[in-house]
């Protein structure tokens, strides 16, 4: 599979560090397409949480719930590797486009999170249910009374039947058997959805665990916004003052060229003077 690929180092612009652009664009790709099936999935499991404890409840229900949640939450996992691969592509242009699958995977893990957490209450509180009612069923109020009077009313009956006591016998250990199989039927189904619970509790801690990967993901990516915020406001300072050096230079270079055009106007002055003093001197 491309992805388990990907994940092992093959097809990701060597096994050094970085990432190059062409595999950035590539693996942003994967990453947006499993985004968009997790928030798909998160819609379809909304609807179906929508139906437990109504009269579309059902086992069938219950497994496809359970099966679509395992595949989410598996999708999750694998996402938040590729987040982490697309994390090492250090060229500043594609910044924004790392922050935007970022942004859009947490608000798909709030929405994935939020019908765990729904689901795992609602089946916490079918299980008390049941267990209840399963404690009731198992003992019945009065049923070992109710089998004493039997025996008691059946051994005062002098005049009984053998064949009917026999048949009696017969029916009441059927009866037995098939409650011992109910009750153990029972028994199954309330520790294979106390499995179904502790899987969804541990997802739901595994799911917690990538939000705080991100955050710290995120707060790394903030202070790195924050340097080169720094360096540019610097740059524009540095900019500012070599503009202001520039247009200081450019006036005194301006000054010193007009110092130099009337000394030399002074200068031409004068020598036109003493030429002219020196001709009307001759003439005479």
């Amino acid at each position: 599979m491309d992805l388990q690929h990907m994940e092992n180092g093959g097809g990701l612009g060597g096994g050094g560090g970085g990432l190059s652009e062409i595999d950035f664009q590539r693996l942003a790709q994967i990453i947006a397409t499993s985004i968009l099936k997790v928030q798909q999935n998160v819609s379809t499991m909304q609807r179906m949480v929508s139906q437990l404890n109504t009269p579309q409840d059902s086992p069938e229900l219950k497994k496809q719930l359970h099966q679509l949640m395992t595949y989410t939450n598996q999708l999750v996992n694998d996402t938040n590797n590729q987040i982490n691969e697309v994390d090492k592509c250090k060229e500043r242009h594609l910044k924004i486009q790392r922050d935007r699958l970022v942004d859009e995977f947490t608000a798909a893990l709030t929405s994935f999170q939020a019908v765990q957490r729904k689901t795992a209450d609602i089946e916490k509180s079918a299980l008390r249910q049941a267990r209840g009612d399963n404690y009731n069923i198992a003992r019945p109020p009065g049923s070992s009374r109710t089998g004493t009077g039997s025996s008691n009313s059946s051994a005062s009956q002098d005049n009984g039947s053998f064949f009917e006591d026999n048949f009696f016998n017969r029916k009441s250990n059927q009866q037995q058997q098939q409650t011992q199989i109910q009750e153990q039927a029972d028994l199954q189904a309330l520790e294979e959805q106390e499995q179904v619970i502790r899987e969804l509790e541990n997802n739901i801690v595994g799911v917690n665990e990538i939000y705080k990967k991100l955050g710290a993901l995120v707060y790394e990516q903030g202070l790195t916004v924050d340097s080169i915020e720094s360096q540019v406001e610097q740059t524009s300072i540095f900019v500012s003052q070599g503009t202001e050096n520039l247009r200081k230079a450019s006036s005194y270079r301006n000054k010193v060229r007009k110092k130099k055009l009337i000394m030399v106007g002074i200068l031409s002055a004068v020598l036109l003077a003493i030429i002219l003093i020196l001709v009307f001197q001759f003439k005479n």
